[in-house]
C-alpha cells in the first residue's frame, strides 16, 4: 500500500514539474479554464443580486404574505341581474374578513378619491386614501413625525390627515407640519403624522420606484366614508389588503377570503384576489430563462477550456511517447501514468478555477458599475465555479490519461 502511495505521489510530482517545464502550454491551459469559470462567477452574481433587488422592493413594501383583493371589472353588456345589485368591495366586506377569516393576520381596506387639498400658499387637487391602522404594517410603512390613523380615529370618524414626505414639503415647505390644519374637500383636517420617505432605485439611471409611496395623503377610512362620501352603504372602496399569518398557509387563506366575501356578495363573483408569493415565483420562473441562457454561456466557456486542455494534453502526449513507454518499462504503472496527466489537467484547472474566481470577481464589480445594480458574489458562487472547473478538468483529462496509461512499451520505445 505504502509502495503504491509513494509512486502515486512520484507521479503527481512529476505531473507538476511537467507543467511548469511547459509555461506557454500550461498558460493556454489555463487561459480557457480562467475565461470560463469567470463567466460562470459572474452570471451566478447577477442572478443573485437580481433576486435580492426583487426579495428587496418586497421587503420595502411589507412582505410577501400579503394578498391583495381588487374589484373585478365587468361590462354591463355581460352582466346578470344579480351581478348589477352587488355594489363591489365595501368597508364592510372588511369588517366580516376581520371577524371570521383565521388564517389572516391584518385586513386593510383602501378607499381613494380625488379631492381639493388648501393651505396657505397651496391649492392643488390631489389623490386622497382612506386607510385603517393597519396600513402602517401592511406596507411597513411608518410616521417619520407624528403617529398614524389610529383605532380611535376610525371610530370617532376624525377629521385628521397623514401626510407623505412629498406632499408635507409640498404643502408646508420649510415649516413645522405637525398639529397644523389643512382643507381637504372643503373642511379643517389637522396634521397629526409625516410619514418617513420611502426610496429604492434599481440602479441609478431608474427614479425612485417607491416614490409613488411619498404621494399619500392619509385619512381614515370612516371619515372618509362618513364625512366626505355621505352615506357609508353602498360605498365602493378601492381594494382590500390582507396579511396572512404564515405564507405556509398562502393558497387555504385565499380559498377561505374568497369564499367569505363570495357569500357577502350572494354569490357574486366580482373580486379578484392576488397573492405576492404567486407573483414572485412567476417572476423567478420568467427569470429563469435568462439565468439558464446566461449559465449556459458560461458552461460552454469552460467546456471551450476543457477541449483545449484536452488537445494540449493528447499534443504533449505524442511529445513523449518514448518518455511513458520509457517509464512504463521500467516498472511504472498504468494507474501511474495516468495519474500523472490527471494531475496536470487538474492542477491546471484548479490554479484557472482560482483565476477565473477572482476575475470574476473583478467582471461582477465592472458589471455593476456598468449597469448601476447590485451584483452579487457569495462563496457558494465562488465554490460553484471552482468545481465547475475540477469537473471540466477531470472530464476531459480522462481520455489523454487512459491513452497514456494503456500504451504499449515496447511500441512506445520504437516511437520515431
Amino acid at each position: 500500500m505504502r509502495k503504491h502511495l509513494s509512486s502515486l505521489w512520484e507521479s503527481v510530482i512529476d505531473g507538476v514539474v511537467d507543467i511548469n517545464s511547459h509555461r506557454s502550454r500550461s498558460f493556454l491551459q489555463v487561459v480557457g479554464i480562467i475565461l470560463g469559470v469567470a463567466s460562470v462567477v459572474a452570471t451566478f452574481g447577477l442572478i443573485e443580486g437580481g433576486k435580492r433587488q426583487m426579495t428587496r422592493i418586497y421587503d420595502e413594501t411589507g412582505g410577501i404574505r400579503k394578498m391583495r383583493i381588487d374589484n373585478k371589472q365587468t361590462t354591463d353588456a355581460t352582466q346578470t341581474a344579480t351581478e348589477k345589485a352587488s355594489h363591489g368591495l365595501t368597508y364592510d366586506d372588511s369588517l366580516v374578513l376581520r371577524r371570521e377569516a383565521r388564517l389572516v393576520d391584518i385586513v386593510e381596506p383602501t378607499m381613494q378619491r380625488e379631492a381639493p387639498v388648501r393651505a396657505p400658499g397651496f391649492e392643488k387637487t390631489l389623490e386622497v386614501s382612506g386607510v385603517t391602522w393597519g396600513y402602517e404594517p401592511m406596507y411597513n410603512f411608518h410616521p417619520a413625525e407624528g403617529r398614524f390613523i389610529t383605532d380611535e380615529d376610525l371610530a370617532r370618524s376624525a377629521k385628521v390627515v397623514v401626510l407623505g414626505s412629498k406632499r408635507r414639503d409640498q404643502i408646508f415647505g420649510g415649516r413645522p407640519a405637525l398639529g397644523q390644519t389643512i382643507s381637504v374637500d372643503g373642511s379643517s383636517y389637522t396634521v397629526v403624522g409625516v410619514m418617513e420617505k420611502k426610496e429604492f432605485y434599481f440602479n441609478s439611471a431608474n427614479d425612485n420606484a417607491l416614490g409613488w409611496m411619498n404621494d399619500f395623503v392619509f385619512v381614515p377610512i370612516t371619515t372618509m366614508l362618513n364625512r366626505m362620501s355621505g352615506d357609508r352603504r353602498a360605498q365602493r372602496i378601492a381594494f382590500i389588503n390582507v396579511q396572512v399569518r404564515d405564507v405556509k398557509d398562502m393558497d387555504k387563506a385565499m380559498e377561505e377570503v374568497t369564499a367569505i366575501l363570495r357569500r357577502t356578495h350572494g354569490g357574486v363573483l366580482d373580486f379578484e384576489v392576488f397573492n405576492r408569493a404567486d407573483q414572485m415565483r412567476r417572476m423567478q420562473e420568467q427569470g429563469r430563462i435568462y439565468d439558464v441562457t446566461f449559465l449556459v454561456c458560461g458552461t460552454i466557456s469552460l467546456l471551450v477550456g476543457g477541449i483545449v486542455i484536452m488537445n494540449i494534453l493528447l499534443a504533449s502526449f505524442n511529445e513523449r511517447v518514448r518518455e511513458v513507454g520509457t517509464r512504463k518499462a521500467l516498472g511504472a504503472t498504468g494507474l501511474n501514468i495516468m495519474a500523472q496527466f490527471l494531475v496536470e489537467s487538474v492542477v491546471v484547472t484548479i490554479f484557472g478555477g482560482l483565476l477565473g474566481v477572482a476575475l470574476g470577481g473583478a467582471f461582477t464589480r465592472a458589471i455593476s458599475n456598468l449597469i448601476q445594480q447590485p451584483v452579487v458574489l457569495t462563496p457558494a458562487n465562488a465554490i460553484v465555479g471552482l468545481t465547475f472547473a475540477v469537473v471540466i478538468g477531470i472530464f476531459f483529462g480522462f481520455y489523454p490519461a487512459i491513452k497514456a496509461a494503456r500504451l504499449n512499451p515496447i511500441a512506445a520505445l520504437r516511437y520515431e
